[in-house]
């Protein structure tokens, strides 16, 4: 009883030593004292002395290891997007060419085109520049509440940007300056939602 006891502590040790980072050479060799000790006592109060003395060592030599952030703990939540407020044209349509279907208002709470609008109810930054925006979506012609949904923004630098949403839609859009835009768009006094 006293062989097999003396094998399976440096085991037990060896296992717990290696679930707290230190390797199995390390743990046989603070291990074989402890069994030594035991054999030499002769029973189970040399072991418990020896592996309380061992754990108290290894519980100070050892760092305690930091608590798991949670991805989305690691979001930093910003009050904006780092986007040029005003007009946002589809990607593959001339920004003289634009249409309602083309075109969309950066606002400073939000983006909407001719027939809805996302307000952004929370705008989190999730790396260098990539943005997952919360946004209420609604039609404006519908008196339907606005749906809430979650999109996730990549920008190129601070004038376009691609937004995907978690229902499939994908948009990319630039930022065309008022003057040149169409006439329609240039004669719009835009200033009292994008400054």
């Amino acid at each position: 009883m006293s062989q097999t006891r003396s094998l399976i502590v440096p085991l037990l040790l060896a296992a717990g030593l290696a679930a707290c980072g230190q390797n199995a050479a390390t743990a046989e060799n603070t291990a074989a004292p402890e069994a030594a000790a035991e054999t030499v006592s002769g029973g189970t109060a040399g072991i418990t002395a020896a592996e309380t003395s061992t754990a108290s060592a290894n519980q100070a030599a050892v760092p305690s290891a930091p608590e798991a952030v949670p991805a989305k703990a690691q979001a930093a939540t910003v009050a904006a997007l780092p986007l040029k407020r005003g007009y946002y044209v589809e990607s593959d349509t001339p920004c003289g060419q634009a249409s309602n279907a083309t075109t969309t208002l950066l606002r400073r709470e939000g983006i909407g085109g001719a027939r809805d609008f996302c307000e952004f109810k929370k705008i989190e930054r999730t790396g260098p520049n990539t943005y997952r925006v919360t946004e209420a979506c609604g039609d404006l012609q519908d008196s339907a509440p606005p749906e809430t949904s979650i999109s996730i923004y990549t920008l190129t630098g601070d004038t376009a940007f691609t937004a995907k949403s978690e229902h499939g839609w994908e948009r990319s859009a630039r930022y065309c300056a008022q003057s040149t835009m169409p006439p329609d768009w240039r004669a719009n006094d835009i200033s009292d939602v994008t400054g």
